[in-house]
């Protein structure tokens, strides 16, 4: 089975506008389930966790164990 490629910052994106979309926070399942659905395709939890806990603090703050908020940097 070939693995497809995105675009660079194509699931980075959608991360993003999930949080903009919502303005509150949001776990992880909820995060990856938008992303899913805005990319038709089924992203790993795992991606969406990575890049959220690589990413706080900074774009992300930590709310609670597997809920982020948005910080807009």
């Amino acid at each position: 089975m070939a693995t497809t490629r995105r675009s660079p910052g194509l699931v980075r994106d959608a991360i993003i506008d999930t949080f903009k979309a919502t303005k509150k926070e949001l776990t992880v399942a909820e995060v990856r389930d938008a992303v899913n659905e805005r990319l038709g395709e089924n992203i790993p939890s795992s991606s969406v966790r990575s890049y959220l806990r690589l990413n706080t603090p900074g774009r992300f703050t930590r709310t609670g164990r597997g809920t982020y908020r948005f910080t807009g940097r």
